[in-house]
């Protein structure tokens, strides 16, 4: 059953038992209004007879005049229950009265009623009788009223009643039909909210006001749409970070496949030479196995690069530092270089200035600044200082502007331009390094023009 069903079903159940409950109670409670009435009615008469009954001469012609005024029966007994007077009929003829009902309650009360019918009017009657003293006699008045006429007003009553309740009935349905359907139309708009939300539609609204249940329904409905929401972003973000998770390794593969693929088929074709050739010549032999421990070494020292910049970048290394002259760390790296690589054109006109860092991370800054310079270029290559730090620059290919923010990206490589022996984690790592000694390198490039790198320590 529809909440409307239920709430009306309550107020049927709850009405009916209402109704008859309350009919019961209405039913006695008007018998007893209306018997009270009329008993009030009588003793109103009954009082107007006594005060004038002491002028009265003859009872009999009163008393049929009293009936014939009020239309109620008048009759009047001595003390001996012989009737005295008699508004209908000869009281002559009438049996005793003194074991009536309202005769024995009046001569011990002074005044008494009874209901029963009378087989000399054949009628259902309301008697009252009263203790009265006339001409210092004892004597009891009585009045009776027929029960048809009370009975009628009774009726009339009830039936008066009856259509007041019936009426507060239907209107009671009316008001019920129409609280159960504005509580549909709450509900359907709570609903049709709830299908909104679900179509993740978080800003849908429900404007109920009919109630202050349904207000605290569409609070709970905001909150629970603004968690949702929340869940959503918080979804979306966790989907994107997944999906560059993956990205980011499959960029790994890649890097890796590509790299290690030349000096890997390069050790392979060196020594598979070997094995099929096994007689030859004893140069040949040393040169081939010197080939293959280089490209061995390369490997490796891949290997290591990757395994550095995985530890900067779970912050497994911590930072030792000590005072030291770049200048003389500058010198000393770039005398490696230039063993290394005799025919080309290196410039040093770096400053002599102490700092405080780790003279080892440092080392490797500057190692991976100029062996870049000398992938990326075939001219000169400038170390040099001033005011902003110490400048690595080459007249080389040049960097694109919109790669300037990528190239110190983790596997990051232009692709324009590809070179040996690089996983793009060079640069990567400068920046790891940098920033763990609160620097940060810059980079100014123009295509075709050259690249300049600079960092300044503290």
């Amino acid at each position: 059953m529809k909440l409307h069903q239920h709430f009306n079903k309550n107020y049927f159940f709850i009405f009916f038992f209402t109704i008859i409950v309350g009919g019961f109670i209405t039913y006695f409670i008007l018998y007893n209004i209306n018997q009270n009435t009329y008993e009030n009615a009588l003793k109103k008469k009954m009082m107007l007879i006594a005060l004038e009954l002491p002028h009265v001469t003859d009872l009999d012609v009163f008393a049929k005049k009293i009936e014939k005024s009020t239309g109620d029966r008048f009759t009047i007994v001595d003390a001996d229950g012989v009737v005295l007077a008699e508004g209908f009929g000869n009281p002559k003829v009438l049996e005793n009265h003194l074991n009536r009902k309202e005769i024995v309650q009046a001569r011990r009360e002074g005044e008494g009623f009874a209901q029963r019918h009378s087989t000399s009017v054949d009628k259902d009657l309301l008697y009252f009788a009263k203790s009265f003293t006339l001409h210092d006699k004892e004597v009891y008045l009585r009045l009776a009223t027929p029960l048809q006429s009370v009975q009628n007003s009774f009726f009339n009553l009830l039936v008066a009643v009856s259509i007041l309740m019936l009426f507060s009935m239907f209107i009671g349905f009316f008001i019920t039909y129409k609280l159960g359907l504005k509580t549909r139309q709450e509900i359907k708009k709570i609903t049709n909210t709830l299908d909104e939300i679900a179509n993740k539609n978080y800003k849908a609204i429900v404007n109920a006001s009919f109630a202050d249940e349904f207000l605290l329904i569409e609070t709970h409905i905001k909150k629970l749409a603004t968690k949702l929401e929340k869940k959503e972003k918080q979804k979306r973000k966790y989907t994107a970070k997944i999906r560059l998770i993956s990205q980011q390794r499959s960029d790994i593969i890649s890097a890796i496949s590509h790299e290690f693929k030349n000096p890997i088929a390069s050790i392979i074709g060196y020594a598979q030479t070997l094995l099929d050739d096994p007689s030859a010549n004893i140069h040949i032999k040393e040169r081939f196995l010197e080939k293959i421990v280089k490209n061995s070494q390369k490997i490796s020292a891949m290997i290591d690069k990757m395994t550095l910049a995985t530890k900067f970048e779970n912050g497994d290394l911590k930072v030792n530092k000590t005072q030291f002259d770049l200048a003389v760390l500058a010198q000393e790296v770039l005398s490696g270089f230039q063993e290394k690589y005799p025919d080309r054109d290196f410039i040093f006109t770096v400053q002599s200035a102490l700092i405080h860092a780790d003279k080892t991370m440092i080392e490797m800054v500057l190692i991976n600044l100029i062996d870049n310079a000398i992938k990326y270029s075939e001219n000169k290559i400038i170390l040099t200082s001033d005011e902003h730090g110490l400048h690595v620059i080459d007249f080389g290919i040049g960097i694109a502007p919109q790669e300037l923010d990528k190239v110190t990206d983790k596997f990051y490589r232009s692709n324009s331009f590809t070179w040996d022996n690089s996983m793009g984690l060079g640069l990567a790592l400068v920046k790891y390094i940098l920033n763990l000694h609160e620097s940060k390198l810059q980079i100014k490039s123009e295509l075709a023009k050259g690249s300049d790198f600079y960092f300044q320590l503290k």
